[in-house]
């Protein structure tokens, strides 16, 4: 049978543990940046089985491709790279890991997946540990919290009355 392209174009090999640990921990704009540069480096072939790594992106790409704020857009770079997610470079080639060095350095910054996220040890760890879980408290979405209300007695006044 011969192969064949997608009738939509190309596609962007994106990493299984990504979508399932990963996504349903970060925020909309955390997803977004993220995704964008997965495009921008597993979305390029370099022949043969070879994927780019990293790509050279401006604030400005990030955030017309992301649909986002310039604030939302730092945010969540720093988040990404807090959690080890992502890592972001200069054109030295040195770590930029906060976002006033980031803002120093007025150029292109380079942005690629952390290589660690390559190990599956790391990915157990990074996926429960550092990501953690989500900061609602809806209790219909926490057993634990569901279990504590039902558990508890209804309180009753104190009214001192004859």
């Amino acid at each position: 049978m011969p192969r064949t392209s997608p009738p939509w174009g190309g596609t962007t090999p994106v990493p299984n543990f990504l979508l399932d640990r990963v996504m349903p921990r970060l925020t909309d704009t955390e997803w977004r940046v993220l995704c964008v540069i997965v495009r921008q480096t597993f979305g390029w072939h370099l022949g043969p089985g070879k994927r780019k790594l990293s790509d050279w992106l401006s604030h400005y790409q990030l955030k017309r491709r992301t649909g986002r704020q310039s604030a939302a857009v730092s945010r969540a770079i720093d988040r990404l790279v807090k959690r080890g997610l992502i890592t972001v470079r200069d054109s030295h080639e040195r770590l930029v890991s906060s976002s006033s060095a980031r803002r120093r350095a007025k150029s292109h910054l380079l942005f690629s997946l952390h290589t660690r996220l390559a190990f599956p040890s790391y990915q157990r760890r990074i996926g429960y540990a550092q990501i953690g879980s989500s900061k609602s408290k809806n209790n219909k979405t926490n057993p634990d919290k569901r279990k504590q209300q039902h558990a508890r007695k209804p309180s009753r006044s104190t009214n001192a009355s004859p």
